[in-house]
């Protein structure tokens, strides 16, 4: 039986399993529901769940159910514009359409990384202008730490969700011009070290291509735990 935005406190429990698999989920549940629909999958329990979250740009979609349930709630996304997140084990199954990357899931546990003075919260957009295209939803919805070099951001990073069992960090990146000077690292163990006391886990996604970002988030204790298949369907976003 598929329920619509209901028996979401069994739900949470069912997330709450596997906090990092299920963050996104965990966060919608918990902060935005207003722009979230849950289809729930549930016999005598919860066994999987499907989300499509309305509350940016393009409708981003998390399924997680069992292998025979997919072509089911793949159904549900009717949707001309959306990216759909399903494990990666399950990329064969997919009959709908979009390009697919393969990504990973990586976790690490916060440690004792000391500030950098050089990085601290942005707020004003116009700052991250000459980074990402549209910086408003994300400093609305994320907290946003910028590395300052001669008054100019010049690498950034995002944490997206922070619950006391997982923080979710992205949007990681830097000025073309300011690469492999090790600002995203510093970045990063700023996030690190940020979240020390404040959460069991740090997670994160990462396109398996993606070598420079892997290098880094390798060297700083993040493990892969997982894959994902990022299914774009009438947009062209690169994860």
């Amino acid at each position: 039986m598929i329920l619509k935005n209901q028996k979401l406190k069994d739900l949470e429990k069912f997330l709450l399993r596997e906090p990092e698999h299920n963050a996104f989920a965990l966060w919608d549940l918990r902060r935005d529901l207003k722009n979230s629909d849950f289809y729930v999958l549930i016999k005598e329990n919860v066994l999987g769940y499907a989300l499509i979250y309305h509350g940016t740009d393009v409708p981003s979609v998390i399924i997680r159910v069992p292998d025979e349930h997919l072509h089911e709630f793949a159904g549900l996304v009717q949707l001309p514009r959306a990216i759909v997140h399903i494990p990666y084990s399950q990329r064969a199954l997919w009959r709908g359409p979009g390009k697919m990357y393969r990504v990973y899931v990586m976790a690490a546990s916060p440690a004792m990384f000391p500030g950098d003075p050089e990085i601290r919260v942005v707020r004003n957009p116009a700052s991250l202008r000459h980074l990402i295209s549209n910086p408003e939803p994300l400093l609305k919805n994320a907290i946003v730490f910028g590395l300052y070099e001669e008054g100019k951001v010049v690498s950034m990073g995002a944490v997206l969700a922070h619950m006391p069992e997982v923080w979710v960090i992205g949007a990681v990146t830097t000025v073309k011009e300011y690469r492999n000077r090790g600002f995203a690292t510093r970045v990063m163990r700023h996030i690190i070290g940020h979240a020390y006391g404040q959460t069991r886990r740090l997670v994160l996604w990462v396109r398996s291509d993606n070598m420079p970002a892997l290098h880094i988030y390798q060297k700083l204790g993040f493990v892969k735990i997982g894959e994902n298949a990022w299914i774009n369907i009438g947009v062209n976003v690169v994860p």
